[in-house]
């Protein structure tokens, strides 16, 4: 299991949100990790994959800004996002959640979550290659 990176360091793009939720964080909770609901402060915190409790993913962290416990940010969990880096993944292959702590991979955690599935976004220019993007539903 590998875990995804993203293109650009703590920058997770939204192509299209259907839905999605903004609060407060407990840690900090970059763009494009992986969080659930914090059940005793309603407040995000990183969510992974090593066990059921911990498995509740809520979305994943939007925006081009790491942020510092306490500030809120804002979570996709219906929606199409662009920033990973897909270029080793098929179209219309799965993303789980991943075992490490706010990360997503390309095989499942000890509790299998599909978080995706990559998607083509065609380009505009003909001739070019679709690029990939990740269509979130949980």
């Amino acid at each position: 299991m590998a875990d995804l990176a993203l293109l650009t360091t703590a920058r997770l793009e939204v192509v299209e949100s259907l839905e999605q939720m903004t609060l407060p964080t407990v840690e900090v909770c970059s763009p494009g990790q992986a969080v659930r609901l914090d059940t005793t402060t309603g407040k995000w915190t990183k969510s992974n994959g090593s066990a059921a409790g911990e498995a509740r993913i809520y979305g994943l962290v939007v925006g081009g800004v790491a942020n510092v416990a306490g500030q809120p940010v804002t979570a996709i969990r219906r929606g199409v996002i662009d920033g990973y880096d897909l270029s080793g993944l098929a179209y219309d292959a799965p993303v789980y959640l991943s075992d490490t702590d706010g990360a997503l991979a390309d095989a499942a955690g000890t509790v299998s979550v599909v978080v995706g599935r990559v998607i083509p976004n065609v380009s505009p220019a003909l001739g070019t290659a679709a690029d990939k993007l990740l269509l979130v539903s949980l």
